[in-house]
């Protein structure tokens, strides 16, 4: 993040700029160090800045790796790597600005932490911090673009696999619209001028046929509004947020998906900011802030300030994690790996067994879902054809 300062400097004259930093208390730090007594400090916010791409994440990661194995310097790596990218893209400007910065004498963590173009996720700027401290940026490197590719095809994993449903659902709502509003209208006519007593089910289908025929498109427009609405509230208010997050871990199957994702998130961070050498308490922090769900994070949150207060990892975790809540082998685990001292490896390895619990999931989810929604839909294409034929069939047998 950039932060915009006002001030004075150690011989009293007033100065202003900018500087990067992670959190507002680490600008008022730097800027501690360097002599400046702020006035007013605050964060430079832009509307449309777009976090960094995990595919950029990726690439940058795994060939700067290579490259700083190679002996090549920090500076040159990020220009090789801007090189893949078209100049004056997105990408290439981002690389380019974090290498001159670094040629200017700063970190690459400052470096990263000063650019503008893009928003790094505070975990990922902490890790290359301590990385680069301890010496060990070039593996840590490569395993933030291994993590991140890995959730990347997490992503697209889910997404393909809901194309066909979502396909087959998008053509049988067309169906169904179609013949309320085209079909079934030009047989109105016919039942009349009959005059004759409908079945329930023909009143029903004819009420729906009118009423998609005058109000198709307001239902639309209301039905969008409504979600775009639902998901604004959801993103934007906390509270709201909060408890939608809360219910969603209550949804069976699904639930248990979003947990299994999120504490595997949590352990695949965690393990990677404490093999870094990230202090534990500090690796706790920075771990709950990449959980997603507002309800488990403000839970990790409170487990991360007690653990500060001096409670152990195991203990706080217990007292505030409900039954059910969290799975237990993820409290068994992070009570093992705690008193074996590996509760690094412990945490990486439960976040590879979430992962490919999730893929089974998703799997018996398809295998059940395809079914479900053949048989819906077959089910009301089926009323509709039947309540339309019903009648048809009385007229015939009473003349």
């Amino acid at each position: 993040m950039t932060f915009s300062y006002k001030g004075f400097d150690a011989y009293g004259k007033r100065v202003k700029g900018t500087i990067g930093a992670s959190t507002l208390q680490e600008a008022k730090e730097q800027l501690k160090q360097k002599g400046i007594l702020t006035e007013s400090i605050r964060e430079k916010r832009s509307l449309f800045k777009q976090e960094l791409p995990p595919s950029l994440t990726a690439t940058l990661g795994r060939n700067l790796s290579l490259y700083l194995k190679a002996g090549i310097s920090l500076p040159k790596g990020l220009h090789l790597v801007a090189e893949n990218f078209k100049k004056r893209s997105k990408q290439h400007r981002f690389l380019e600005e974090v290498a001159r910065n670094i040629e200017k004498g700063g970190s690459f963590y400052e470096a990263l932490a000063a650019q503008d173009i893009y928003s790094v996720p505070p975990f990922f700027l902490h890790t290359v911090k301590v990385a680069q401290k301890s010496g060990n940026l070039e593996m840590v490197l490569l395993e933030l673009s291994d993590y991140v590719q890995e959730q990347e095809k997490i992503k697209r994993d889910v997404v393909k696999a809901f194309i066909y449903p979502s396909f087959i659902l998008l053509i049988a709502v067309a169906m169904i619209n179609f013949m309320l509003t085209t079909i079934i209208p030009k047989i109105v006519d016919m039942f009349e001028a009959t005059k004759s007593e409908l079945p329930t089910s023909t009143k029903v289908t004819l009420a729906l046929s009118h009423f998609f025929q005058n109000y198709s498109w307001l239902l639309l427009i209301i039905s969008v509004a409504a979600i775009a609405a639902f998901a604004f509230l959801w993103k934007r208010n906390e509270r709201f947020g909060y408890v939608m997050d809360r219910i969603l871990l209550k949804i069976p199957l699904f639930g248990a998906m979003v947990t299994a994702m999120e504490l595997g998130r949590f352990g695949r961070v965690m393990a990677l900011l404490l093999q870094s050498g990230v202090p534990f308490a500090q690796a706790l922090n920075f771990a709950a802030q990449t959980v997603s769900n507002r309800y488990l994070q403000k839970l990790f949150g409170k487990i991360a300030t007690q653990v500060v207060e001096g409670k152990s990892f195991t203990q706080a975790v217990r007292e505030n994690v409900k039954r059910g809540e969290v799975p237990n082998d993820f409290v068994n685990a992070v009570a093992l790996g705690e008193k074996s001292s590996h509760l690094a490896f412990s945490l990486k390895s439960l976040s590879e067994l979430y992962a490919q619990q999730n893929r089974d999931r998703i799997e018996v989810m398809l295998a059940l879902l395809e079914p479900i929604l053949m048989l819906t839909i077959g089910g009301i294409i089926g009323f509709l054809v039947i309540s339309m034929l019903l009648p048809i069939f009385s007229i015939s047998l009473g003349e």
